[in-house]
């Protein structure tokens, strides 16, 4: 299973500068970047494109790319009161994967599996810590991988780990033994072992990468951690 662990920047970006400016921060190191948007209302922060959606309609368009589109593979993390409202969007932008909250799809089980019978995205359904596993059931064979949030209050960066989500990680991996895994959320040096050892595989890691002047170091160090886990 470690060979196929991974380290997943997230990028959560302020504004359209903010998103150029950390993309440009990873791209040499990673194959994919993960970009967080919050719409101001299914969390209480916003980000870009909704704070300030300059670029975003000519990406929609294609006239224009994400940075770096050239050498990576983008998923994004959409924190969006309506999901069903903004998926397509992120679709014509040109991303690999969405990650959808099922706090957000309000039962929404067939938005979702239209999206599948589309086959045009890869879908990753998030889950916070409060909720409990058997929500997924209602989802089951509809979504590629599971995402699994490590912190309370989503939509922030720096937030306190909160224990509880390994017990879901191992209770899931022992389920579902064949769906990826992905763990977002103090993702970080002190973490890091004890969500490979529950059984994530994809980590998405905020703030460990970004507080470091130097995101090849940072990345190695996390890398270092998981081979040695």
């Amino acid at each position: 299973m470690k060979n196929k662990i991974q380290i997943i920047p997230t990028v959560m970006p302020e504004d359209y500068d903010d998103l150029v400016e950390k993309i440009g921060f990873v791209y040499h190191h990673v194959d994919s970047v993960q970009i967080d948007v919050m719409d101001g209302k299914f969390v209480s922060s916003i980000s870009w494109p909704y704070s300030d959606n300059s670029h975003f309609e000519n990406m929609m368009k294609q006239d224009e790319g994400l940075p770096h589109w050239e050498d990576l593979d983008f998923s994004v993390d959409l924190m969006v009161s309506n999901p069903q409202e903004e998926v397509q969007k992120w679709i014509d932008v040109g991303v690999a994967e969405v990650i959808i909250h099922i706090e957000s799809l309000n039962g929404d089980v067939e938005f979702v599996r239209e999206l599948k019978e589309r086959d045009v995205v890869s879908i990753c359904l998030a889950i916070g810590v409060d909720t409990p596993n058997e929500e997924l059931e209602k989802y089951e064979g509809l979504y590629d991988s599971v995402q699994f949030m490590g912190i309370k209050k989503i939509g922030y960066q720096g937030e306190q780990f909160a224990d509880e989500v390994l017990e879901k990680i191992s209770d899931f991996r022992l389920q579902y033994p064949d769906i990826p895994v992905m763990i977002d959320g103090a993702v970080n040096e002190e973490t890091i072992k004890s969500l490979v050892e529950a059984g994530a595989t994809l980590l998405a890691v905020g703030s460990a990468i970004f507080k470091n002047s130097d995101a090849k170091d940072a990345i190695r160090e996390l890398r270092e951690l998981v081979v040695n886990s």
